[in-house]
């Protein structure tokens, strides 16, 4: 930061940029950080440091160069004070490195360090935030520190630094302490609220203006010296009263409705209890007595509620067990099936009259005839027999196409017997696994249609070769001549 920018900074005046709200165009403005105002214009005092430090930089210019134009010794035209000051330029240059401005004593390493000492030495003489300059000078003049910045604008500047700084913890130590006042005064207040009988509708000045003289004598009502702020502090402490008012009484009308809803299970409510059966049993109850009326009703609602999606929920859990259970006992008797079908029990197209004289007395049979839903036995029994017909007609249609298979392959002809036949296929899984019953008659069924179209072909044979020779001999007799 330059000297320039830093004797700104001292005014407390900022320049910000801004879009022009009829142009659009960016536009500078100045706002001062501690009394809010803000201007287009240039403020006076940014124009009035900006003079001073344009003269003192052109007053170090002209030392500096009247020193080095006499060759550091002072000439003809050269002054005293102005060597003096071509000196300080050139030592301040040496200690501080870069030249931005600053002019402070050899003993300090920096600004910083300088400014620092002469902040220390202020703090050190008692200067407060209304202490003028002149006041200033006239204290600490003989302080060696005093020397620690040069330049008249620095010690100024660094003097308002040091005000500033000290109006800002001020202000906040008097911001703490009226804090803490408006503490104590709500902390009293709390103390003596049952006391005075203050209540959420108290108000400090009108009907309850005893409560300000009462409260006059206490030490921490006088720390708030404003009546108006007094006011206003009590007028918060009843708000806050009058919102925990609320909530005691809705935690109060919690307790009472649970006190009652227990009153009501005691006398043995239920889902369908009419509400004036149950009144007369619980009116007399002290839980009754403490539950206001409309609360009484609600919490009867809300319990028959209650029962009855509990009774609709046990219900559920019941019923789904008893559906478990029956498929339980339904997939047992079908276990009983499936074994007395591989015993071979169980033959395709049995009646159900006829087998359910063998399983009539199995615990299996029995406790699926006690199922209320799903399939019944004499059902799960037909679909099982349906299952093995849907098995036996797969099986014929394989045998089926093996015959057909072995017609076109020249294998099988209208005089093939059944024995033949299984010593070409026996190693066929389509013969294996037909049913010899059914596979025969659909053998010998197969066989006859084969003859018959062997004996069609033969016949066609003849009469075709019957045909052809009738009129080879026609051909013969048109070739002799007639004799007439």
């Amino acid at each position: 930061m330059t000297t320039i920018e830093r004797a700104e900074a001292a005014t407390r005046w900022t320049r910000y940029e801004t879009k022009d709200p009829t142009t659009g165009e960016s536009r500078a403005y100045w706002a001062h950080e501690t009394t809010g105002d803000t201007t287009w214009e240039t403020p006076k005092e940014i124009e009035e440091v900006r003079e001073i430090v344009r003269r003192a930089e052109s007053k170090s210019a002209r030392a500096k160069t009247g020193g080095l134009g006499n060759g550091g010794m002072g000439g003809a035209d050269g002054t005293e004070r102005e060597r003096g000051g071509g000196a300080k330029t050139e030592t301040n240059k040496g200690k501080g490195g870069e030249d931005d401005g600053a002019v402070f004593s050899s003993e300090y390493a920096n600004v910083e360090e300088a400014k620092l000492a002469f902040k220390k030495m202020l703090a050190d003489h008692g200067v407060r935030v209304s202490t003028k300059w002149e006041e200033v000078l006239n204290r600490t003049k003989s302080d060696r520190r005093f020397g620690a910045l040069k330049s008249k604008t620095d010690k100024k500047q660094c003097l308002n630094e040091y005000q500033m700084a000290q109006v800002k913890r001020e202000r906040e130590a008097k911001r703490m302490a009226e804090k803490k006042v408006r503490e104590s005064f709500m902390a009293m207040l709390e103390e003596r609220r049952v006391e005075l009988g203050i209540t959420s509708n108290t108000r400090l000045y009108g009907r309850d203006a005893r409560i300000e003289e009462v409260l006059s004598e206490d030490a921490r009502w006088r720390a708030v010296m404003d009546r108006r702020e007094r006011g206003d502090l009590f007028d918060d402490f009843t708000r806050s009263l009058r919102v925990r008012e609320q909530r005691e009484r809705e935690e109060r009308k919690s307790v009472t409705q649970e006190a009652f809803k227990e009153c009501l299970v005691d006398a043995g409510a239920d889902a369908v209890t009419p509400w004036r059966k149950i009144y007369e049993r619980v009116k007399d109850d002290p839980r009754t007595m403490d539950c206001e009326p409309l609360d009484r009703l609600e919490v009867f609602e809300g319990l028959v509620r209650e029962l009855r999606e509990k009774d609709m929920l046990a219900h559920d859990d019941s019923l789904k067990a008893e559906l478990r259970e029956e498929r339980r006992r339904r997939q047992a008797f079908v276990e009983l099936l499936e074994e007395l079908r591989r015993d071979g029990a169980i033959q395709p197209r049995a009646r159900w009259k006829s087998f359910v004289r063998r399983i009539e007395n199995d615990v299996r049979y029995i406790n699926a005839c006690n199922n209320v839903n799903g399939s019944r036995p004499r059902e799960l029994y037909e679909d099982l027999l349906n299952d093995m017909e849907d098995e036996i007609d797969a099986k014929l249609d394989d045998f089926e196409d093996l015959l057909h298979e072995g017609y076109k392959a020249r294998e099988l002809f209208g005089d093939t017997t059944w024995e033949k036949a299984e010593k070409l296929y026996r190693l066929d899984k389509a013969w294996k696994e037909a049913p010899k019953v059914e596979a025969k008659k659909l053998f010998d069924k197969f066989i006859a249609k084969v003859a018959k179209r062997e004996r069609e072909k033969a016949r066609k044979r003849r009469d075709e070769d019957h045909a052809g020779s009738a009129e080879k001999k026609s051909k013969r007799d048109d070739s002799i001549p007639y004799d007439y």
